[in-house]
């Protein structure tokens, strides 16, 4: 694993861009940091979790390093529930070291809150718009 981070870091990754600053970026879809480092790639680490939110839907998006590449991501709709959705995401998480699932964690908190605060900006909007006559 080591080799192949060396050939990515030394710019053989097409998601690596170069930021204004030292730093390098990870344009990956399921990025979770944004920077390229060793411990936030997705196409390193071999249990990789993320959680993408498509309008109001959350999902967790989980690597299978075993499964053929072509189908190497898997996703999982979380129900609205903020309960529900994380004994879904226990279940799935339930083999991990605990370092990874204190990270895990906080990516899912953080994508929920953001959901919170788009459905109660989309309900304000709603009761804002005036009443045609």
């Amino acid at each position: 694993m080591a080799t192949t981070w060396k050939y990515l870091a030394d710019g053989q990754c097409a998601f690596k861009s170069a930021a204004t600053s030292l730093k390098k970026r990870c344009n990956h879809l399921f990025t979770v940091t944004g920077t390229c480092r060793f411990i936030d790639c997705p196409l390193i680490q071999p249990e990789f979790y993320a959680f993408q939110r498509q309008e109001s839907t959350v999902y967790l998006i989980e690597k299978d390093h075993e499964a053929p590449p072509v189908s190497t991501w898997g996703f999982i709709e979380l129900p609205e529930d903020r309960e529900e959705a994380r004994k879904e995401v226990e279940k799935a998480i339930k083999n991990l070291g605990e370092n990874l699932k204190a990270a895990v964690w906080r990516r899912f908190e953080q994508q929920f809150d953001v959901a919170d605060i788009i459905k109660a900006s989309q309900e304000l909007a709603e009761e804002e718009e005036p009443e045609e006559a």
